[in-house]
């Protein structure tokens, strides 16, 4: 009965170490040339697919802290919103932004659609 336990927790190791390096395969898609971006006093980057119509977004670093009488956004939300903001300034108006999707530590992909 222990080596069932001790092969299903192997093989649970293998699969989630399976997923990691296909996130980071997927990260290695991207431009490495990430656009810098702020949203509500933090800074972020935005990174464009090479072929596909897809950012990714990671923070970079706090700026400054959202005035008191501001409701913050999540985490998600302020990622979500980053990615609106980066099509919007570069002239792409009409895009619906997808589902974030995790890709690595605070890294995230967003699919994208435009008009």
């Amino acid at each position: 009965m222990r080596i069932i336990v001790v092969i299903g927790l192997v093989a649970a190791a293998i699969l989630a170490g399976c997923s990691s390096a296909r996130e980071m395969a997927r990260m290695n898609t991207y431009n490495f040339e990430g656009e810098p971006v702020e949203f509500e006093g933090e800074s972020f980057r935005v990174y464009r697919h090479k072929s596909e119509q897809s950012l990714m977004v990671s923070p970079v670093a706090a700026t400054q802290a959202a005035p008191k009488f501001v409701t913050p956004l999540t985490f998600d939300q302020k990622l979500r919103s980053t990615a609106e903001r980066y099509l919007r300034d570069g002239g792409e108006r009409e895009c619906v932004v997808g589902v974030a999707r995790p890709l690595g530590n605070e890294v995230y992909e967003f699919p994208y659609k435009c008009k």
